[in-house]
């Protein structure tokens, strides 16, 4: 049951985290002096890795935007198509289901930044490949950002799940989720406090998530 349902996600929704797992690339492989595509190149020169480039800012907006569209993706696209209803009339518990379409989502967000993302810190990390210092707590706010993206992909999942008719009510999980996650991103400096943030909540949009699929009539 699990290796059909993951496959079926990671099929569905590999081409979306296909691009942007190559705008990802493109980003960090700059950063290393070997951008995908030359004419997109900001053509910096003697840039500190993690500091001071902005490139943490678009690394962040491509992760976060891939969160929301995966998780709209999985839901309200599928409920479009009717394949949420297919999946339901087989002889699996609802919370299976649903959580393995959150696992497939998950690992999808993780190829797409926390890979690419480790590359770029063991280049960082590696002497002789560029002639700044270099430590691992400066990558800890990009690890964060990581883990906020996550919460928003949550937030984006409860938003399609919902059953709520007026788009403000029925968006509300996905810009709480990205307002929060922005907020123990940048407004929390103890590391310690904003992860702890971030892992309690998206705990409790799994929960509601789970508890969302179970209320819900399908027909």
């Amino acid at each position: 049951m699990w290796t059909a349902l993951l496959s079926k996600e990671l099929r569905e929704c590999g081409l979306v985290a296909g691009l942007a797992l190559l705008v990802q690339i493109h980003l960090l492989s700059e950063g290393m002096g070997l951008p995908l595509v030359s004419v997109m190149s900001y053509g910096r020169q003697n840039e500190i890795p993690f500091l001071g480039s902005g490139r943490d800012t678009s690394f962040l907006i491509v992760a976060i935007v891939l969160a929301a569209v995966l998780g709209l993706q999985q839901t309200v696209w599928e409920s479009w198509r009717q394949t949420t209803l297919l999946l339901l009339h087989r002889p699996w518990p609802r919370s299976r289901i649903f959580l393995g379409k959150l696992a497939a989502g998950g690992l999808l967000l993780l190829a797409v930044c926390a890979v690419p993302l480790l590359v770029y810190s063991l280049w960082a990390a590696t002497p002789g490949t560029h002639a700044s210092p270099f430590a691992w707590s400066m990558t800890e706010p990009w690890w964060r950002a990581v883990v906020a993206a996550g919460v928003c992909y949550l937030g984006a999942f409860l938003t399609g799940l919902r059953p709520a008719r007026w788009l403000g009510s029925r968006t509300w999980p996905l810009l709480t989720a990205v307002l929060l996650a922005c907020l123990l991103l940048y407004g929390v400096t103890w590391w310690p406090l904003a992860y702890a943030g971030l892992v309690a909540l998206a705990g409790w949009y799994v929960a509601s998530i789970l508890e969302t699929a179970r209320l819900r009539e399908y027909p």
